[in-house]
């Protein structure tokens, strides 16, 4: 039996591996033909001393080439680094990497996520003594913190005081995300699977109202292209078939498919440990496409910023999401919008459409209407607590997910706190008579 269980870590790790490193090669690849290298090159340093707060697509402020070729560099520091502590090639891993590989489109560069890595890791040296290969989580999703790194370094035109600050402040974060996880996981039992996102929030929140109260402000800014939509939905939409196609390729089948689609998604739903890589690479282009098809149903942009939502919605196909559990969420985002509060084709509900699934266990858990209620709710929510963390949270949505499910994890609790766990049933409110 273990040597069996060994043969197949095995084989997901290589699997994995060249998954995750062909996608890296075809971005780097296609930087170099949409872009001259020498283009490629200046675009990517003016990517690294960007601020990359929200909303910075990376598209717009440099150019396609060097776009992909900063999303394809540090998605393979992120494997690197996998393979450098010995992580577990799992649902776990796929979903950290192909988030990482998303908002380096959006927010995340070579440069501001380093720093981040080495608080992780002096905390786990100095503090918690963990093997690193549980710390996969802040190591890699904890990146959201990223642009605190980059705004106080090129921001504020503070020179090289500011880089050297930027790095120091961004190893405290990286510390902080490896401290508090798993405290914040209590606030909302599972149910956001945006942890860090809730996590990065509170944190953000804390660095932007000590700088506030040194009188230092922070506004958004908006950098959203828009004349790569066609060429994007097309490249997106054939990497998304071949993960499919790895997917049936290693042994996917409708069994265990099925297995998927009966899971609430409730933290931590490692569908590769539940069934296998296949099935679960099968599910990862499907909820992608689906992710892909709502933009291209609403008429939205494809760009750096969609990316990142829609390659972010993929890997979280290996770690809680299915279509059963993220389509009542989405259309929950999409029917608040009719009343014209907002438009479904504006970059905030565009992108909250598809974050918004980070709430997808509450409708795995609780039915379709409750998927509805959650992403209704949490459009609003999302559209109006960047401000709190100065914009520099790239994960705003899993902080939006993680108020808004400590607020109904807190009142359930206080009602019955035993419907939250996975073995309650629902009892009829009718019983049927025999005579």
């Amino acid at each position: 039996m273990d040597i069996s269980l060994n043969t197949v870590n095995n084989n997901n790790r290589k699997r994995i591996t060249f998954l995750v490193g062909l996608i890296s090669s075809v971005f780097l690849v296609t930087a170099f033909i949409v872009e001259k290298p020498i283009e490629v090159f200046r675009g990517e340093w003016e990517i690294i001393t960007s601020p990359g707060i929200l909303i910075t697509d990376f598209i717009a402020i440099s150019n396609l080439g060097s776009a992909f070729f900063n999303a394809g560099l540090t998605t393979l520091m992120g494997l690197g680094l996998a393979w450098l502590i010995k992580a577990r090639f799992n649902g776990y891993l796929l979903s950290a990497i192909f988030t990482l590989t998303g908002f380096s489109f959006f927010g995340k560069t070579p440069f501001n996520i380093v720093p981040i890595f080495v608080g992780v890791y002096l905390y786990d040296a100095f503090f918690s003594h963990q093997p690193m290969r549980d710390l996969i989580a802040p190591l890699l999703f904890g990146t959201t913190l990223g642009p605190i790194v980059s705004q106080v370094a090129f921001g504020f035109g503070w020179g090289w005081s500011g880089v050297v600050i930027g790095i120091l402040l961004g190893v405290v974060c990286g510390g902080l995300m490896a401290a508090i996880m798993g405290h914040i996981f209590t606030f909302h039992q599972g149910y956001n699977l945006y942890n860090t996102g809730t996590s990065a929030g509170f944190i953000g929140t804390v660095v932007y109202m000590m700088m506030r109260g040194f009188g230092i402000r922070i506004e958004s800014v908006f950098y959203w292209s828009t004349e790569y939509t066609n060429l994007l939905s097309l490249y997106l939409f054939f990497i998304l078939l071949l993960i499919i196609i790895f997917g049936f390729f290693w042994g996917a089948n409708y069994t265990n498919y099925k297995k998927i689609l009966k899971c609430s998604g409730r933290l931590a739903s490692d569908y590769v440990e539940m069934t296998d890589l296949g099935t679960t690479l099968v599910n990862m282009g499907v909820i992608g496409i689906i992710g892909l098809g709502y933009v291209y149903f609403v008429g939205g942009d494809v760009n750096g910023p969609v990316l990142a939502g829609i390659l972010t919605v993929t890997g979280f196909g290996a770690l809680g999401k299915h279509p059963r559990n993220i389509l009542p969420v989405i259309i929950g985002v999409y029917l608040i919008c009719i009343p014209k509060i907002w438009s479904h084709t504006d970059p905030g509900p565009l992108l909250a459409a598809l974050f918004c699934t980070t709430l997808a266990p509450i409708s795995g858990r609780f039915g379709f209407f409750s998927g509805l209620a959650a992403g209704a709710l949490h459009l609003p929510m999302v559209m109006h607590v960047g401000g709190l963390h100065g914009y520099m949270n790239l994960y705003n949505n899993g902080f939006a997910g993680g108020l808004a499910m400590l607020l109904i994890v807190g009142f359930i609790k206080g009602l019955k706190p035993h419907v939250l766990e996975e073995d309650w049933v629902r009892k009829p409110i009718f019983k049927k008579k025999y005579n």
